[in-house]
């Protein structure tokens, strides 16, 4: 039975990377589709319902489309999985990390008041994230090297540029919600101070980053909440 699974589990994974150009579309569709499902009050609830689906698929296309997997890539999974998430949890009890907020209905299953998927999402974020960071070359313009540390700076400043753009969206279909609907710098400075170590984790970490789908879900992140913020400064000032 074991050998059956783990026969079908790599079928699927080598047929995603096959035809990654077909996945890369595809994400860039279902975020389009997202954009304009929220958007629209007629099927704002129905795509609200869908956006754990839709984190579930792109987490899973995620981890089928990297190259090769070893004990350091599941080690990076693991550890940024529990810190995201129980950090999350010591946020919303203390209040002390990111300010006062609350989780809402949207992302679905909770425990200990902090949906699951939220530690999937900072496995998500943190690897796209750092993986066009570590590999574009934009890097070797002035300089000839450019250290991990650095890397992992600018990878959690970034992260934070995409929490910003995350906020508005997240506060208005019920991600979660801040008191006095106001969302404090404090916030902002806490996730820079999660994330960079996270991000070093990823940069030093020794595991193969060859991963064709880690772009086209960066690219679709950044054209679903940015292109969200958009319209709302269009259409609702």
């Amino acid at each position: 039975m074991k050998s059956k699974t783990i026969f079908l589990f790599e079928s699927i994974r080598f047929f995603v990377q096959d035809n990654i150009n077909f996945f890369n579309g595809l994400i860039l569709v279902m975020y389009f589709a997202g954009l304009l499902g929220l958007w629209f009050e007629p099927t704002r609830e129905l795509f609200e319902l869908a956006t754990p689906f839709n984190l579930v698929t792109s987490i899973v296309l995620l981890f089928l489309a990297q190259r090769k997997y070893s004990p350091s890539f599941w080690i990076f999974v693991s550890i940024t999985f529990l810190v995201g998430f129980f950090i999350e949890v010591i946020g919303v009890k203390t209040e002390a990390i990111f300010g006062t907020y609350n989780y809402g209905k949207t992302l679905g299953f909770k425990v200990l008041e902090v949906p699951l998927l939220i530690g999937v999402n900072w496995i998500m974020i943190t690897f796209i994230v750092n993986y066009f960071v570590s590999t574009y070359l934009i890097f070797y313009i002035f300089t000839s090297k450019v250290t991990l540390f650095f890397k992992s700076v600018f990878s959690a400043a970034l992260m934070v540029m995409l929490d910003y753009l995350i906020e508005p969206v997240a506060i208005k279909h019920d991600f979660w919600s801040w008191q006095g609907d106001v969302i404090p710098l404090q916030n902002y400075i806490g996730w820079f101070l999660v994330a960079l170590p996270l991000c070093m984790l990823f940069q030093y970490s020794r595991f193969e980053k060859i991963n064709k789908f880690a772009y086209f879900l960066l690219l679709a992140q950044l054209l679903f909440f940015g292109g969200y913020n958009v319209l709302m400064r269009l259409f609702e000032h």
